[in-house]
């Protein structure tokens, strides 16, 4: 306490509330659910709790820059907060975080987290709240076109604008077998529509036995990939692991990727997705993976990244059941709360849509080159949360099926215009791909 310092994994945000401004902190990682509002005269000295400076040290410091004198017990008082919220890094966190991964190794389930936060926890609620994004999709998956019998004439991409203009379909043939899906892991009431479009599919098209989900890793993970083989609890019950193709994944992989596995205990990107599945396609069998690594990562490790793609492609062609991968990501993080400098306009909004186009457009055929050839251009400078499922499934399913967008679409986050895209597509097995 004498030298505190912020920890890992925390962001401050600017916020009004009653009238006043405030800087909201709060944890990305989960391990405390409960925000904490400081008064913005306290900012400046967040960025000198980084262990090496005291709490006189902080004192003298707002004395030099603003001539105020602010009294010791004042900090001693803020750091007392941030330490109870366990938002410091100290012992009493690390004693939290090894209780937690004891209990999450323990446990044979993966626990639901979000629950009642970002979804109803009761399962008549839930089944609600799905079914209602189920029909507001319902407009746009009924103009999907089922009724042709030659898949041949989907080789292509015909997209079809929704009567509201904001997202996009395309024909899908029930003769084809569906293989991939992408949908977001947006806060479900802000991805409704998209969300239903993605899952409506599975009732058009028989969907596979198995779904291998590339959940978006949003911190670090080591050896850049981590399953688990535990089952997903949801509040409709639980969502099993297919064990055997998982362990002929695990056999096939170029590295450990159960090393990482505690990485699921928080992470929402595959709890949403099983959530969904619980309810449409109840008798499916999952295998999670959650997937990280940025752009530098990727260029300086590509073989092992792409072994383990093959790995996952051989494992799926060995066992007898159909297998299907599902990525669960979202695309553009634009505007100050993901740290641009500027205020999004509907015109920034359009830029970015249509930029979203171009990697829809590399991911239908899929093309995995094409795709980072688009996100290496600005660096990632867009932010699309979900470059590593996007690029292992567009390797996973080159040359066997063909994507078709399904819907695409925005949501703005803040006060300040700040937004996020994404969209949903469904991948089926391409001519020369099929029996």
């Amino acid at each position: 306490m004498e030298y505190p310092k912020l920890r890992f994994g925390l962001e401050a945000v600017p916020v009004h509330h009653a009238g006043r401004s405030f800087i909201l902190l709060r944890d990305r990682l989960g391990y405390n659910d409960k925000p904490v509002l400081l008064h913005p005269e306290f900012a400046p000295f967040l960025a000198l709790m980084d262990g090496r400076h005291t709490i006189r040290d902080i004192q003298a410091f707002i004395l030099r820059r603003t001539g105020q004198l602010v009294h010791s017990d004042q900090i001693q008082e803020v750091v007392r907060l941030l330490d109870e919220n366990l938002l410091l890094d100290n012992a009493r966190f690390a004693k939290h975080v090894q209780n937690e991964m004891q209990r999450f190794r323990e446990d044979p389930i993966r626990r639901l987290r979000h629950a009642g936060k970002s979804y109803p926890a009761e399962a008549h609620e839930l089944r609600s709240f799905l079914d209602a994004m189920l029909e507001a999709a319902l407009p746009t998956v009924q103009g999907i076109d089922v009724e042709a019998a030659d898949p041949s004439q989907y080789d292509g991409l015909s997209n079809i604008a929704d009567p509201q203009g904001r997202g996009t379909h395309a024909g899908v043939s029930p003769r084809s077998a569906l293989v991939g899906l992408m949908a977001p892991h947006i806060d479900m009431r802000a991805g409704a529509t998209t969300f239903g479009c993605a899952y409506g599919i599975l009732g058009r098209m028989k969907p596979p036995d198995v779904w291998v989900i590339l959940g978006t890793g949003h911190e670090p993970i080591e050896n850049a990939f981590a399953m688990t083989l535990k089952d997903f609890e949801t509040p409709l019950g639980l969502v099993a692991c297919d064990r055997h193709l998982a362990s002929e994944i695990v056999r096939r992989a170029p590295q450990d990727i159960l090393v990482g596995e505690c990485a699921h205990n928080r992470e929402h990107t595959i709890e949403f997705q099983a959530v969904f599945l619980a309810h449409v396609q109840p008798e499916a069998r999952i295998v999670p993976i959650l997937c990280s690594f940025d752009v530098a990562d990727w260029a300086s490790q590509k073989p092992v990244i792409d072994r383990f793609c093959d790995a996952l492609r051989e494992a799926a062609n060995q066992v007898e059941t159909s297998v299907g991968f599902l990525a669960s990501v979202d695309l553009a993080h634009i505007g100050p709360r993901y740290g641009d400098d500027f205020v999004p306009s509907r015109f920034t909004v359009q830029e970015h849509m249509e930029a979203d186009q171009k990697l829809l457009e590399a991911l239908r055929e899929p093309n995995p080159d094409a795709f980072m050839d688009q996100i290496l251009r600005d660096g990632n400078g867009r932010k699309i949360c979900g470059v590593p499922p996007l690029y292992v499934l567009s390797r996973v399913l080159q040359g066997s099926a063909q994507g078709r967008v399904l819907h695409h679409d925005h949501v703005v986050v803040d006060p300040q215009g700040s937004f996020v895209t994404f969209a949903a597509m469904a991948f089926v097995a391409s001519k020369r791909a099929e029996p």
